[in-house]
């Protein structure tokens, strides 16, 4: 038997199976085989709108998110949007309104005490909050330096453990994070407060803060008395006066107007177009 013959009885063999299957079994459950394909077209039907609708609803939420970035009070809008999106977008906005509300809690530690702490204790919340909801390294990182910061200035503005909290939370990033992008400003940021002198000047700065109005820093009401040199200025009497760091007082001017600025211009043309004095010389 040649080989061309030995495959068509091969070929023969099979169209019977499929005939004998046909019969056997499918003929008598073709409505449940319609059933079931009908089934499996629902489901597929239904897997990809719901990627789409997901998809759709992402791209709605992105730019929901940064609307409020750009709104006029954006971190009453970045919760809005923390609390009604969810998953990446509602991460993304929650840490985002945590870094503001670190900046705004900073911008206020020495002018308004009570506020400051408000402000940066709501940070502390929401930089939490961002870690308990996010998975991706990046916006973990951020939010474990963020939190580090947040007791940092704590720190400064009462008295209290923030300094080790803070001290802990860099750690973290430190040791989690060993390749991490955020790992060499936590380790700068750990050494910092480690330094006894850092250490001192922040108790001090927590016990008696000194009471200024915004555009000015006055330091006169602060005292402290270092163990090495760190500290620049002047040390005298065994104590350190944080005004030789700010000459006394530093008064934040206020920008100049168009019309001051021209001025200014004009009186240094005028002086520059005046002749220089000549020297007489004597012709006897």
């Amino acid at each position: 038997m040649d080989s061309k013959h030995r495959h068509e009885l091969e070929q023969n063999e099979l169209a019977k199976w499929i005939v004998h299957q046909y019969e056997d079994w499918i003929k008598p459950n073709s409505s449940w085989l319609g059933y079931a394909i009908l089934g499996l077209l629902i489901v597929l039907a239904v897997i990809v709108t719901t990627m789409k609708v997901n998809a759709w609803n992402t791209n709605a939420a992105w730019k929901q998110f940064y609307v409020a970035l750009h709104s006029e009070n954006p971190n009453v809008e970045l919760e809005l949007v923390a609390n009604s999106t969810g998953g990446v977008v509602g991460t993304h906005a929650r840490l985002a309104l945590a870094q503001r509300q670190l900046i705004e809690g900073s911008s206020e530690a020495f002018f308004d005490r009570a506020k400051a702490i408000t402000i940066l204790e709501q940070a502390v919340t929401s930089f939490q909050q961002t870690q308990k909801a996010a998975s991706d390294a990046m916006i973990l990182q951020q939010a474990g330096f963020g939190l580090g910061q947040c007791w940092e200035t704590l720190a400064t503005v009462r008295v209290g453990d923030d300094l080790a909290k803070a001290e802990e939370e860099y750690k973290k990033v430190v040791e989690r994070w060993e390749t991490g992008f955020m790992k060499q400003r936590a380790q700068k940021q750990l050494a910092w407060i480690q330094q006894p002198a850092t250490v001192m000047f922040i108790t001090r700065l927590a016990e008696k803060v000194p009471e200024m109005s915004p555009g000015t820093l006055d330091f006169s009401g602060v005292k402290i008395d270092p163990t090495d040199p760190f500290f620049p200025g002047e040390v005298s009497g065994g104590g350190f006066d944080l005004d030789s760091m700010f000459n006394q007082r530093t008064v934040i001017e206020e920008p100049k107007s168009d019309t001051e600025t021209e001025s200014e211009q004009d009186e240094s043309e005028a002086e520059a177009s005046e002749p220089a004095p000549t020297e007489e010389t004597n012709t006897e």
